[in-house]
């Protein structure tokens, strides 16, 4: 990682706004060159890992109105990890980017790193796209998908 970048350069280099996507997206505030991270999740600090028997003991617990919620954050803006066999909630921004078959970012590939990196040169204002579609899917019973949903 280039020494001028932050360890979670989110902050820094994208906003959240309105999207013609989907309602809000993620989007560069300056110009972001291919190959650059503009997300590096601190796993203590910037998502929630939950495993399959928390997920379970949620799911089967009495529901409130803001168990509901919690259960509708999980749906919207979780991804599941395979080699981690959980599902990472979004703490900060990132969980506001939307899909496209034609993404312009993507996970990092490096075994145990959290991120996103931009696949092309990114201009300010322009909007970070990811393909939901290549994420890893999630076997679990019980978990069901919303449209757009990234499980």
């Amino acid at each position: 990682m280039p020494p001028s970048i932050p360890p979670n350069p989110i902050n820094n280099l994208t906003e959240v706004r309105n999207s013609p996507v989907h309602g809000l997206g993620v989007f560069a505030k300056v110009d972001i060159p291919k190959g650059t991270v503009w997300w590096r999740a601190n796993p203590q600090e910037d998502v929630l890992l939950i495993n399959k028997r928390q997920f379970t003991t949620l799911l089967n617990s009495h529901h409130s109105p803001t168990s509901k919620e919690l259960l509708e954050a999980i749906y919207t803006y979780c991804y599941y990890s395979a080699k981690d066999d959980a599902l990472i909630l979004i703490l900060d921004h990132a969980r506001y980017t939307n899909h496209s078959f034609q993404p312009n970012s993507d996970v990092i590939p490096e075994p145990g790193v959290i991120g996103s990196i931009t696949l092309r040169d990114i201009q300010a204002g322009e909007e970070l796209l990811e393909d939901y579609s290549e994420f890893d899917v999630c076997p679990w019973k019980g978990l069901r998908m919303k449209p757009g949903c990234r499980m």
